[in-house]
């Protein structure tokens, strides 16, 4: 009787700026298949979310083979407080969390009761033997209550609230190198790109880069040759970076600007890595960081990985639903875009 110990996780639902990703999975035996793959593109990109959006996303989900009303989101990332904080190593357990509790609400003036919190402490690196270093996260009371009930008074039923960090190693996991050596993710999103560092199962760094978000690269390409923003996105995935791009309606002239406006926005990313890059390779010495997994809505670009492996020197790949887990023939395109990463890890989330 296999049909009796499979089940479906609740549905991860990650909440873009220009569409909403839903996962759903099979779980049996401990084992991931995908069960169902969505992208719901949003009316308008970086609206509030509204409660007719969320009604049709309940009404889509039941077309495409989606069950249960059961749902895991990823917080707002806007909204998030963050801190890394150095401590006594004596320090440990409960105590970690009441210290990392209190320096967060000093940090960002708020009251320490007013938030929801995740603390770690991250592998040990070179860092002087009298300290020890613990990474929190806190999530305000009055945003999670607000965006949690717009679910609830729609029909959704919120099991979990996890971060999009979180999510995001979670569903990369198969695909992290072995520590010490360290994987990078980089989730190239809509209004920020953001950079995480793994050790292991552990993120030791977490960085946003608000100034490269891909709203910003899909603006100078529609200013530059009068396209709308759905035009922009098209070109920027078929041509993008790459060197090739067979593209006959173009004149090479075209071409050369597409490349350059695409290759300048990451550059600046790569401006941005490389403090972080520098910072953590010092701290955990060894083979430093070798792979660089992309993520996100814009992981896909035409030429990216090549283009950030050859600038980089280190391994450069997307990472999509069908790379970590087995999904059926039907879900393979849905399955092989970076933008729905994040949702599958969400459909992951156990709650310990």
């Amino acid at each position: 009787m296999i049909g009796l110990h499979k089940t479906r996780t609740a549905i991860g639902i990650d909440v873009g700026a220009r569409s909403i990703k839903a996962v759903q999975l099979h779980q049996s035996s401990g084992r991931y298949r995908t069960a169902a793959i969505s992208a719901i593109p949003r009316p308008v990109a970086d609206q509030e979310l509204s409660g007719d959006e969320l009604r049709e996303l309940r009404r889509v989900l039941k077309r495409q083979g989606f069950q249960g009303r059961d749902v895991v989101l990823a917080a707002p990332d806007k909204a998030l407080l963050r801190g890394v904080f150095d401590l006594p190593r004596q320090v440990s357990g409960a105590p970690v969390a009441q210290i990392a509790r209190m320096e967060l609400a000093r940090m960002h003036q708020v009251a320490p009761d007013s938030f929801e919190m995740i603390c770690w402490e991250p592998p040990s690196s070179d860092q002087p033997q009298s300290k020890m270093q613990a990474i929190a996260v806190g999530c305000p009371h009055t945003t999670a209550n607000a965006f949690l009930d717009q679910f609830e008074e729609n029909g959704f039923n919120v099991c979990g609230l996890d971060i999009r960090s979180a999510a995001a190693a979670r569903a990369c996991a198969p695909l992290i190198l072995a520590p010490p050596t360290i994987t990078a993710i980089l989730d190239v999103g809509w209004s920020a790109t953001k950079l995480l560092l793994v050790c292991g199962g552990s993120i030791i760094y977490e960085r946003l880069l608000m100034d490269q978000c891909l709203s910003k690269l899909i603006s100078r390409l529609g200013e530059k040759f009068g396209l709308t923003m759905t035009a922009a996105c098209q070109v920027l995935d078929t041509i993008g970076l790459s060197a090739a791009a067979d593209v006959q309606e173009l004149d090479e002239q075209s071409l050369a600007v597409i490349h350059k406006i695409a290759r300048t926005h990451f550059d600046g990313v790569l401006e941005e890595l490389q403090a972080p890059f520098a910072y953590v390779n010092h701290q955990y010495p060894g083979d430093g960081i070798q792979r660089l997994l992309l993520i996100g809505g814009g992981a896909s670009i035409a030429g990216l990985a090549p283009y950030l492996h050859e600038r980089l020197r280190i391994e450069a790949a997307t990472a999509t639903t069908s790379d970590v887990l087995e999904s059926a023939p039907h879900l393979l395109a849905k399955a092989n875009h970076p933008a729905a990463t994040v949702a599958l890890g969400l459909a992951k989330f156990t709650g310990t």
